[in-house]
């Protein structure tokens, strides 16, 4: 129970992390008599700009209004009981999976805390190369995004696994 408590500790420090890069997202790059000041980290590469994003990913559904909100509530919600359900059943020795449903958690929640604080999630993270520019993002959003490729990569392991199990316990019916 030790380990998966540590692991529940990892989604409390991402999400902590999320919020309080938010905060400083909310106060430092939304000027409050002005327009949003953008922070070039490196130049023609990366830069902070304080953003609402009312949607979901890359900003779809943005303009869908309350109802738009309380459904993306609700799926989060139940994407939260979800994932916690998994990490208290999976298997404790399984750091991976436990890693990626943890950065899942975390990312999750700190989505649903804007959604239910603001209305909105808070984004702030832009790279851009020239006229290119990826979405505006967010540190729940890079956990979500880990957490799913960390899943991936369990997924493809245990399956791999799996069939090399199978495989070699056919070989040694031949035999």
């Amino acid at each position: 129970m030790k380990r998966r408590i540590l692991f529940f500790f990892m989604s409390a420090a991402v999400l902590l992390c999320d919020q309080l890069s938010k905060h400083w997202a909310a106060t430092t790059l939304n000027g409050p008599y002005g327009p949003t000041r953008e922070l070039k980290v490196i130049k023609n590469l990366l830069s902070f700009a304080y953003t609402q994003n009312w949607g979901i990913a890359l900003g779809l559904l943005g303009d869908g209004g309350l109802p738009t909100k309380w459904i993306l509530v609700a799926v989060s919600s139940v994407a939260v009981i979800f994932v916690t359900g998994y990490l208290l059943r999976a298997s404790k020795n399984d750091k991976l999976l436990m890693t990626a449903l943890s950065l899942l958690l975390a990312g999750i929640l700190g989505n649903l805390l804007d959604r239910l604080l603001h209305g909105y999630v808070i984004d702030f993270i832009t790279f851009h190369h020239n006229e290119w520019t990826f979405p505006v993002f967010n540190l729940a959003d890079t956990a979500i995004s880990i957490g799913a490729g960390l899943m991936a990569i369990d997924l493809f392991r245990s399956k791999h696994s799996e069939y090399a199990d199978h495989h070699q316990a056919g070989s040694r019916d031949r035999c």
